[in-house]
């Protein structure tokens, strides 16, 4: 087995399509259950979601990204980083491919990401009231 040429190695290495910082709650539909959980990054062919308990690699499964108007988008699992998250290749179905496009358009600094798809807050732990609290005690 021979070295790989360094340019070689390089052009391998090299993501196909542009991976943008995204942030934006997701709900992830696999089997009979749904979880939420938390894209980091986006591109053309796929993201990463932070979640604590994620599907196994290879797993398929559907995610609505918390936008204005839910944005639906089919996944595949392709690599589990255990206490992080999962990255996963995606298929954007024929209703979703102008929405997905122009989020894309948005946060590659075309456009208006504030307007295409406005982020959603993260969601805050419940709170316990003084009278709960002191009742638990």
């Amino acid at each position: 087995m021979s070295a790989i040429p360094c340019d070689e190695l390089s052009r391998r290495l090299r993501r196909q399509f542009d991976r943008f910082q995204f942030e934006v709650n997701a709900e992830v539909s696999w089997r009979s259950g749904k979880s939420w959980g938390r894209l980091t990054d986006i591109s053309r062919s796929g993201l990463f979601i932070e979640m604590a308990e994620a599907p196994p690699p290879g797993a398929h499964f559907s995610v609505s990204l918390a936008l204005n108007l839910p944005l639906k988008l089919t996944c595949i699992v392709r690599r589990v980083v255990p206490g992080h998250g999962i990255g996963v290749a995606l298929s954007v179905p024929e209703q979703s491919k102008k929405r997905f496009e122009a989020l894309l358009l948005a946060l590659s600094g075309g456009g208006d990401s504030a307007s295409t798809a406005a982020k959603a807050p993260r969601p805050e732990p419940p709170r316990i009231s003084a009278k709960a609290a002191a009742a638990k005690a």
